[in-house]
């Protein structure tokens, strides 16, 4: 595996990085890449934002019987649609 990696696999490892699935040498590629590359190193800072923001237990979660009934609606308008 090489240290340097381009921008498109920097940020499949970024995403691993953020989800704890990243190996030393990824997290190592991933850091020296945004030391060069300035829209990596948004993305990366974006993407902790991010994590940060869906794991603070002030972020209210949307209720179980609000999903069903959002999924209820899709599937009656995604029936409509195919029945076209």
């Amino acid at each position: 595996m090489k240290l340097f990696v381009d921008c498109k696999k920097a940020g499949h490892l970024c995403d691993k990085v953020q989800y704890k699935d990243a190996s030393l040498f990824e997290k190592l590629s991933v850091v020296v890449h945004n030391m060069v590359c300035k829209h990596c190193s948004d993305y990366s800072e974006r993407n902790l934002r991010l994590t940060k923001l869906i794991n603070d237990p002030k972020c209210k979660k949307m209720p179980e019987d609000c999903k069903k009934r959002i999924q209820q609606e899709l599937d009656r308008e995604l029936a409509k649609d195919q029945n076209k």
